[in-house]
């Protein structure tokens, strides 16, 4: 293992990175980075591009413009590209959502549960459009992934299981023939226990979990958040969430029995 370099950057091996931002640990798995001259500069490019999301949009840094304009500092007119998307994206799926996915919780408008799958998205943007065929970028157990893993098999990307800790509860891998990218994220309780809060009720999940997939990262991390609120009364309500979307979900509910939309069996074995 090389030392960390600029950008919180550190290379693990010829094809694989780690990125520290966002308060948690990004990796990247990239099979022919080894022969990509370009490599590190455009690891290097996704971490400077987070960096400055983090100036931009983190409500833990006080000068940040997100954190400006909660002040009443930015007005609407000034604020940058970036965060006007980013607003808006989360106003949409409040909507959408009947407010499951709220970024007015608590008080002031706070956009964090939708910025780490943004930022996920941009960093496969940027691998798409630099011409890589094949990568995997995970971030806090969210996965954003493309092409053939490092096998020439598709990705697989492993669901811990909630109860059972050392376990996998299924593996997840792209639909054979769709090129579109697998994105996979999981919302639960086992790692940071009751931090997800139903706005309309007040009820906290104290052991559910929902994993949903689909090709939107930003989307998928979002609906995740927004199914596992969702799960009070059983799971037939984060399912027609899931379903909403047009995507897929495997979960456990509060009486720690699996359940998923029926078209999650195309993405992974569930028994």
């Amino acid at each position: 293992m090389t030392a960390p370099g600029p950008g919180g950057v550190t290379r693990l091996a010829a094809d694989r990175w780690v990125v520290r931002a966002m308060d948690t640990v990004f990796s990247f798995a990239v099979p022919d980075g080894g022969g990509r001259g370009d490599a590190d500069a455009l690891i290097g490019a996704i971490a400077d591009d987070w960096e400055e999301v983090e100036d931009t949009l983190s409500v833990f840094r006080p000068d940040s413009e997100i954190s400006r304009w909660r002040r009443g500092l930015v007005p609407d007119e000034d604020l940058c590209a970036d965060t006007v998307e980013v607003i808006a994206a989360c106003d949409t799926l409040e909507a959408q959502t009947g407010g499951l996915f709220s970024p007015h919780h608590g008080g002031d408008y706070d956009p964090t549960g939708y910025v780490k799958g943004w930022a996920l998205a941009r960093a496969a943007t940027a691998l798409d459009e630099a011409g890589v065929a094949s990568y995997c970028v995970n971030g806090g157990g969210d996965v954003i992934a493309r092409g053939p893993g490092p096998h020439g098999a598709g990705w697989r990307v492993g669901v811990a299981h909630p109860y059972r800790p050392g376990e996998l509860a299924t593996v997840v891998a792209g639909i054979p023939g769709d090129a579109r990218p697998l994105a996979v994220a999981t919302s639960g309780t086992s790692e940071r226990g009751q931090h997800i809060v139903n706005p309309a009720t007040g009820w906290r999940p104290a052991r559910s979990t929902v994993t949903v997939a689909g090709h939107d990262i930003a989307l998928v991390d979002a609906i995740a958040t927004a199914a596992l609120a969702a799960g009070e009364h059983g799971h037939d309500a984060p399912a027609r969430l899931v379903a909403q979307f047009g995507l897929e979900a495997f979960g456990f509910g509060e009486d720690a029995r699996p359940w998923w939309t029926p078209g999650m069996v195309d993405y992974a074995l569930l028994i």
